[in-house]
């Protein structure tokens, strides 16, 4: 329609027009007005009329002032720079904090266990000693079990003697350093010898070493 044509139109029902235009005013003046226009829905706000449009956003700013504000619905892009910042700053320290606590436990197990380790070595390298008496049976050579290599051993006559005229009944041996007789000094004719898993005792008359004479009973101190 024309312009000029729209104009007649209009002039030609004025009282029409001026009723029309007066109930149109009246219908929007309305309270239920906004319950009759339509709203197209959104993600935000799930409404089909003005009316129940705003009303889901008036809720949805009460429950925000109530603190029910749905999980998720504020991101880090919704907040304050400063408060950006505020955050990564506490996120940063408690990395570090983190970061730091691991280091801190990671040296205390470690020096706990080189504590522990060179605690055993001491203890392993502490000496322990071995006790014990054997009657004499006048055998040349006789092996004295102890179930370990002694680092050393002493041997004595359980009336106290080591020598008496030159005779030997005892004496100390050490690991590759084996006790002589007065005779049998020199020679391989030991009087006591440690050996593997014990030691050697001897009945020599004829070079006075009696460190297995069956008239004897002898008392051992061995070092482990």
């Amino acid at each position: 329609m024309q312009p000029n044509a729209l104009k007649a139109y209009f002039d030609s029902s004025p009282e029409e027009v001026r009723q029309a235009h007066n109930g149109l005013c009246d219908a929007l003046n309305a309270t239920d007005a906004a319950a009759g226009l339509g709203f197209q829905r959104t993600a935000g706000v799930p409404a089909d009329t003005v009316q129940t449009a705003v009303e889901n956003v008036q809720q949805q700013v009460i429950d925000a002032v109530l603190g029910n504000i749905p999980s998720g619905s504020v991101d880090g892009d919704k907040l304050a720079q400063d408060v950006r910042n505020r955050f990564t700053a506490i996120e940063n320290a408690a990395a570090a904090e983190s970061s730091a606590r691991a280091s801190a436990d990671s040296a205390e197990t470690s020096a706990r266990t080189t504590a522990d380790t060179n605690l055993q070595n001491q203890i392993n390298a502490k000496c322990s000693l071995i006790f014990g008496t054997y009657q004499g049976d006048d055998a040349a050579k006789r092996f004295i079990s102890l179930g370990q290599t002694p680092k050393a051993v002493f041997v004595i006559a359980n009336y106290g003697l080591i020598t008496v005229n030159s005779t030997c009944y005892g004496g100390l041996a050490l690991e590759g350093s084996p006790c002589y007789g007065s005779g049998t000094v020199g020679s391989t004719n030991y009087a006591v010898e440690i050996v593997s898993g014990g030691f050697n005792v001897v009945n020599l008359p004829n070079y006075n070493v009696h460190t297995n004479y069956s008239y004897v009973k002898y008392h051992y101190i061995a070092f482990v």
